[in-house]
């Protein structure tokens, strides 16, 4: 019995996204001993990719669960390829449209600006709706996957709640009441036009850790909104997170908390938001990974998701300074497909990772 999990290369720039392949199971046995899955799909390219992926290294042309971690287009548009070219059995995602009559409204209202905040909902929110209606015309079974929801071999939803989902979709930027004022966001779009700014580095070093408690606000609701569910197979523990923030993580360990589910020696983490200071903070990282270490021996694997020139952003070196503080050995895309396996097939012509080192200098958030 064995896994292995692949990351596709997402992203152009510093535009990231997800493309996640997993399979478990006895990998070197026959299919039916297999559980496929695939998380989101990142570009429609990248959903290409992903297909092509899982038919070349996993020899299948059947995904048992797709899951939509969230209704972001770098998350969501190329899932219609999975959907579209493979046999899908189910697909595991959230329906906001079923939750709120706002949210049907918006999909079916043509009255909207081109450069708006609530354009760019809509659009998410649209590609997520053709998703559905794609399974539904294909005949695949849609399941929305909240806390507890399981399948019969390793797999549980961790977050959200069904009453975590719904207090997040009530701060979806289209939603009565919500600011939508995008100033801020075109002012700062326009000033790295005119030319990156210099980034101000300071000093780190193992016992001086600077990366701060995200504000309550700083991951958005439909960030928080995400999928997290963790695979538990072979005595390893497996969490994937999608683009989810500290409030929603932290609503994960409560539900695993209340309902016996250990979190202890998590073996792989998927960092969310292609590793952004916002979505993670100290509290968090010692809840799931427990304090920092005196010495650096990583015992425990974190991949992200990132574009090739995402950083200093993607990943934020304070983040990934605090994943190995806490035991990590950090991987990211960067550009390229990476893969954890274990006791899994080889694979000719795959190259070991580094990990990223521990950085003396990190971005000064000011």
């Amino acid at each position: 019995m064995g896994y292995e999990v692949d990351f596709q290369a997402v992203g152009e720039g510093e535009r990231s996204g997800d493309a996640i392949a997993l399979r478990y199971g006895s990998l070197n046995g026959p299919r039916a001993e297999q559980t496929v899955i695939t998380i989101d799909g990142g570009t429609r390219e990248c959903g290409d990719k992903l297909v092509k992926h899982v038919r070349n290294f996993y020899r299948t042309n059947i995904v048992d669960i797709a899951f939509l971690s969230h209704p972001d287009t770098d998350h969501a548009s190329g899932m219609r390829c999975v959907l579209q070219e493979m046999q899908v059995k189910q697909v595991a995602m959230h329906l906001p449209w079923n939750h709120s009559t706002d949210v049907h409204e918006l999909l079916d209202d043509d009255r909207v600006t081109p450069n708006s905040i609530r354009d760019r909902t809509k659009r998410n929110l649209a590609a997520a709706r053709e998703i559905e209606a794609l399974a539904r015309e294909k005949g695949i079974e849609v399941v929305e996957p909240f806390a507890g929801a399981r399948n019969n071999n390793g797999i549980v939803v961790l977050g959200p709640t069904k009453e975590f989902y719904q207090r997040m979709l009530a701060g979806f930027k289209f939603m009565p009441g919500v600011e939508t004022n995008e100033a801020p966001m075109i002012l700062a779009k326009y000033l790295k036009m005119l030319g990156e700014r210099a980034v101000n580095w300071i000093q780190e070093h193992w016992l001086k850790e600077t990366l701060l408690e995200p504000a309550d606000n700083a991951t958005k609701p439909e960030n928080n909104s995400s999928v997290i569910f963790m695979l538990e197979t072979e005595g390893k523990k497996l969490v994937f997170t999608g683009d989810a923030g500290v409030l929603a993580l932290e609503s994960a360990a409560d539900f695993a908390e209340a309902n016996g589910i250990s979190l202890a020696n998590i073996t792989f983490f998927d960092v969310p938001h292609h590793g952004s200071r916002k979505n993670l903070g100290p509290k968090i990282l010692d809840r799931l990974f427990g304090s920092i270490r005196s010495y650096d021996q990583p015992n425990w694997t974190a991949y992200i998701s990132a574009a090739k020139d995402g950083e200093p952003k993607h990943p934020h070196r304070k983040v990934t300074n605090a994943l190995r503080r806490r035991g990590g050995a950090v991987y990211v895309t960067a550009g390229q497909n990476i893969r954890l396996h274990y006791n899994a097939p080889v694979r000719q012509g795959w190259s070991i990772l580094q990990p990223i080192p521990f950085y003396t200098k990190v971005e000064d958030d000011d």
